[in-house]
Parts: structure tokens; C-alpha cells; sequence
């Protein structure tokens, strides 16, 4: 955010509006204070770092608990990169397809083509609204480990299906941990992060699901050299490992200290801090942070009622919970669905000899991207990198689209193309595909975080849902044979959800939960947040100068 910071002005919190209609009338006042919380959200590069690195040393332990519990959501990248990995195996498609003599190939009928990439979309859908409905009344711990048991079964089921129906049950199962493993983990991560390090945190949650893209990848790279059926049951087995390995260190993760406070339980909830952060932390503090933000110093009845579901749809939620389900349905109408999921399968179709191989390249160069990207987190605004992502990726988006107009033998065109769809993936990870799922878990208040970010997940899914039907229909030789030029239809509907988040997304880079309350409660615009600073629990407006464009994205 750039700015020149000149003087801070007192604002009425009763009304953001007529604190801009009377603005030129404000008495300007210059204290201390507001010097601090104005270069609280306005620091430097040098400056965000250096408090980045100093919180990562005092919170050693925490981080470690972060990574850990976010390793389960590998699943879901893994899961994702599998079902496109799956359909490129011509082993897999002579098993359970059948032969298409125009293109003297085996294909996959498109209904259970569909219906396989469908399954785990269905099952993610209900694992994710179950997440959100029980993780305020069984815990998050519990979840997690129904998370693990239904992985472990259903992989088992999925190496081991002899026909289409029980592999599509077997992905469902599997879908439906990954539903669970998708929403907890993030969740647990987001609401006890430390404010420093709630940047990196919430961002974490598209590094591993790239991760566990990277993985399908090259596992998928790696059985194509094997012969016979077991080329695509190695992939099925790696589904195993994850899982396996996380169920070692379960036993001793800490519950939720946030839970605890929310179930009245004040004395688990301190054991829980200790354990989460060391002995060293100051409980008292953290307690209190957490009470502030459940709201229960109002009551506990009060607190209760902001659990149901009906809560993220109250005035005092919705729009918080808009911006959360946009942030994650951009990834979806950006056209990261067909760049992502049928990315090996395409290019196939395009008569690339060694499709596993590029897909292996892509995977590593968005893993790379991606990390990056959470480099950045602490430095890049929300709104840049979300909106302005998203803009980027919708002309690339034209161009990948245009491309695909040429003949397929059109050698220059094809290279092209694949330039293209491997750049547009290694900018979807660091933008779209990054901030996404921050923007949906920071947005959220604490008190609803479960389920909105559950719900986020679900309309997420149903779209993509729709996507995985619709899919085969587009591209497949069989049927329009479309290929890239699919990338056209997400041009219009990403046009719409990125101006729904221009003028609803608010700038959360460096705010605390408790003044994302006050700034919502307070009905300042949310593209006028990064104009306010919040001094003694009072909204002040900061005046500054700066550019149109700056204004436009900061």
C-alpha cells in the first residue's frame, strides 16, 4: 500500500459515510498512538520481514504444529491431479473403458467419465458440510481422525476395484475425507494463528494441495514407465501414505484452544495454549485474545448463536461470507479446472508424446510459483493479489483460447499453446489459486469460521461439480472436441465474480481479527478499509495522497 501519510482523523464509528461527507469539517489530531497503528499496516518490505522472522523464532513450536496439521490437505491436490492422471493411463481406459475405433483408442464413456471425476466433488461437498455442522460440536481433533479412517478405507477399495461402479463408490469415500481434510485443517491453522504469522498461515492451505498435485504428477510420470494395470494402481496406492504417516502424530496434536473457549471449557483451553505454543507463552493474553474475538465477554448465549448456519447469513455475516465463497470460486472460473485437472489428458489429445513428463514440468514449476507466492504473502495486498491475479489470468485465459483455434498440426501453434498453459498455471498458484483460500479464511469472524469456510468449500465443490459433468462433453474426441478453446467460457464468468470482489473483497493484509470486527460493525466500505486505522477501539480515517491506480488495487 503506498501512501503519504499526512494526519489521521477521528471518525464518528457510528458512520463511515458521514465521516466522508464531513470530512473537510474533521479536526485533524497527530498522537502517538495513531503513528503506531498507522505504520502497524503500513510497513515495509524490510520491516513486514523482520517481524515475520522474529515471530517464527518465538513461535518455533507453533509453526511446527502448523505444517503438520496442514499436510492432510494434500490430499486434496493429490486427489485432483489423480483423476485427470488416471484418465491419461491407456491401461486405465483399456480396464475400464471402451474401444473407439475412429481414433483407434480406448476411451472412457463420458457419463462415467463424468461420474468418476464427479465422485470425489460429491464427496468433498458432504465432507465439508459435515465438517462445518460437527466441528463446533465434536471438535476439530475428532474430525481429523474420521478424516484419516475414511482415507485409509476407501484408498484400500480404490486399488482394488474391479469395475467402473465400485471405483466411482470408492472415489466418493475418498472425496468425502478429502471434504473433511480440506476445511479442518485450514480452520484449526487460521483461528490460532498468531497475528504475525496469519498471513503465511492462511496461505499455506494452496501450497500443499499444489504439493499433493506435485506428488500425482510425478508418480503419474514416474508408473507411465511401468506396464500392465499396476501403472495406475501405484498412482492409487500413493493415496495411502499420507494418511498413513499422519495418524503417527494425531495422538499428541492439542485440540483447538478456540473450541475449548467455545465449549466454556477456560481450563483445557490453557493446557491447550501451553501445548500449541510452549510454556513459555503468556496464556492470560491468549485467552483473553480469544474471548474478545468469540465475543463471549456479550455472553455465552451470544457466542452459542453465532455457531449455526444461519448465522453466516445474517446481516452481520453475509457479506463477510461473500467474499469468502467468491475468493474460492475464482479459482474455479479462472479456468484453473480444466488447466489443472485434465492438464495431462490434454495434452494428449494435442499429440504430446511424453504428457506425463510435461505435466511433471508444470506441477514443479506451479509448486515453485506457489511457494513464492507465500513469500510474498506477508508483502503483496489481498486485493492485489486476488483481483489483480485474477485479471491477469483472465486475458491469459483469451489468449490460451485463441491458440487452440489452430490446426493441431500446427507445430508453432501447439508450442505456443503449451507455453501458455504452463505459464497460466504457474500464475494461477501464485495468485488466484494463493490468496483464494486466504482471503476465504481471514474474511471469516471467528465465531463463524467453521462454517464459512465449510460452506465456501461446498459451493466451491458444486461448481466444480458442475465443471467435471459438463467437462468431457466439451473436449473429448468423441463428443465437441473443443481442447483449449474451452477456456473461452470461463472469459465472461470470471468478468463477474472478479467485480463482485473488486467492490466487496477487503483489504485484510496485517489486521487483526478483533479490528476486522470493529471495521465491519462499523460499516466502513470494504474498499476502504485500507484507508482506516483503528486507535483505542475507534475507527480513524487516514488522509492520504495517492495514485488513481494505487487506489485501484491497494
Amino acid at each position: 500500500m503506498t501512501s503519504n501519510t499526512s494526519s489521521e482523523t477521528p471518525v464518528d464509528i457510528r458512520s463511515f459515510d458521514d465521516m466522508e461527507k464531513n470530512a473537510a469539517e474533521a479536526e485533524c489530531v497527530e498522537q502517538p498512538s495513531m503513528r503506531t497503528a498507522t505504520s502497524k499496516i503500513d510497513l515495509s518490505p524490510k520491516e513486514q520481514y523482520r517481524k515475520l522472522w522474529a515471530s517464527m523464532k518465538m513461535q518455533k513450536r507453533f509453526c511446527w504444529w502448523a505444517l503438520y496439521v496442514m499436510v492432510l490437505t494434500f490430499a486434496w491436490g493429490y486427489d485432483q491431479g489423480l483423476s485427470g492422471t488416471a484418465i491419461a493411463f491407456p491401461e486405465f481406459r483399456k480396464v475400464y473403458g471402451n474401444y473407439y475405433s475412429d481414433g483407434d483408442q480406448w476411451v472412457i464413456p463420458a457419463l462415467w467419465q463424468s461420474l468418476w471425476n464427479a465422485a470425489s466433488t460429491i464427496g468433498q461437498v458432504f465432507g465439508g458440510y459435515l465438517a462445518g455442522q460437527f466441528a463446533d460440536t465434536f471438535g476439530r481433533k475428532f474430525l481429523l481422525y474420521c478424516a484419516v479412517a475414511i482415507s485409509l478405507g476407501s484408498s484400500f477399495a480404490l486399488v482394488f476395484s474391479p469395475n467402473l461402479p465400485v471405483l466411482f463408490v470408492s472415489k466418493l469415500l475418498l472425496g468425502f475425507s478429502v471434504g473433511l481434510s480440506t476445511v479442518i485443517p485450514p480452520l484449526y491453522v487460521t483461528e490460532t494463528a498468531p497475528e504475525a504469522l496469519r498471513s503465511c498461515a492462511s496461505s499455506l492451505t494452496n501450497v500443499v494441495i499444489v504439493l499433493g498435485f506435485f506428488v500425482s504428477s510425478l508418480t503419474g510420470y514416474g508408473a507411465s514407465q511401468i506396464k500392465g494395470v499396476w501403472s495406475f494402481k501405484l498412482a492409487f496406492v500413493m493415496t495411502f501414505l499420507v494418511p498413513g504417516l499422519y495418524l503417527i502424530g494425531l495422538p499428541f496434536l492439542p485440540e483447538s484452544p478456540v473450541w475449548y473457549m467455545k465449549k466454556g471449557r477456560e481450563d483445557d483451553a490453557r493446557r491447550s495454549v501451553s501445548r500449541l505454543y510452549g510454556q513459555g507463552t503468556d496464556v492470560d493474553q491468549v485467552i483473553e485474545t480469544i474471548r474478545e474475538e468469540l465475543k463471549l465477554l456479550e455472553g455465552d448465549a451470544s457466542a452459542a448463536s453465532q455457531t449455526t448456519w444461519k448465522a453466516i447469513f445474517s446481516k452481520e455475516h453475509r457479506s463477510r461470507t461473500f467474499v469468502a465463497v467468491m475468493g474460492l470460486q475464482v479459482q474455479n472460473f479462472s479456468g484453473g479446472y480444466f488447466a489443472n485437472t485434465y492438464q495431462t489428458y490434454y495434452f494428449e489429445l494435442i499429440g504430446q508424446t511424453n504428457a506425463f513428463g510435461l505435466t511433471a514440468i508444470s506441477s514443479t514449476l506451479q509448486f515453485v510459483s506457489n511457494c513464492v507466492a507465500v513469500a510474498l504473502s506477508d508483502v503483496i495486498p489481498r486485493r492485489k493479489g486476488l483481483v489483480g491475479g485474477g485479471t491477469l489470468l483472465l486475458f491469459w485465459s483469451i489468449i490460451i483460447g485463441g491458440t487452440s483455434m489452430a490446426s493441431q498440426s500446427n507445430n508453432a501453434a501447439n508450442t505456443a499453446l503449451l507455453v501458455f498453459m504452463i505459464t497460466w498455471s504457474m500464475l494461477y498458484t501464485a495468485t488466484v489459486g494463493c490468496y483464494g483460500w486466504a482471503v476465504a479464511q481471514e474474511t471469516a469472524a471467528q465465531s463463524t469460521r467453521p462454517k464459512t469456510i465449510a460452506f465456501a468449500l461446498i459451493w466451491q465443490q458444486l461448481t466444480a461439480l458442475l465443471l467435471s459433468s459438463i467437462f468431457p462433453y466439451f473436449i473429448n474426441p468423441d463428443e465437441l472436441n473443443w481442447g483449449g478453446k474451452v477456456m473461452f467460457l470461463f472469459v465472461a464468468a470470471e468478468v463477474f465474480i472478479l467485480l463482485g470482489l473488486f467492490f466487496t473483497q477487503p483489504e485484510t493484509k496485517n489486521r487483526t481479527y478483533a479490528e476486522l470486527e470493529l471495521l465491519y460493525a462499523n460499516k466502513v466500505p470494504a474498499r476502504k478499509f485500507k484507508d482506516c486505522v483503528i486507535v483505542d477501539g475507534q475507527v480513524v480515517k487516514k488522509e492520504t495522497k495517492s495514485s488513481f491506480w494505487s487506489s485501484l488495487w491497494n
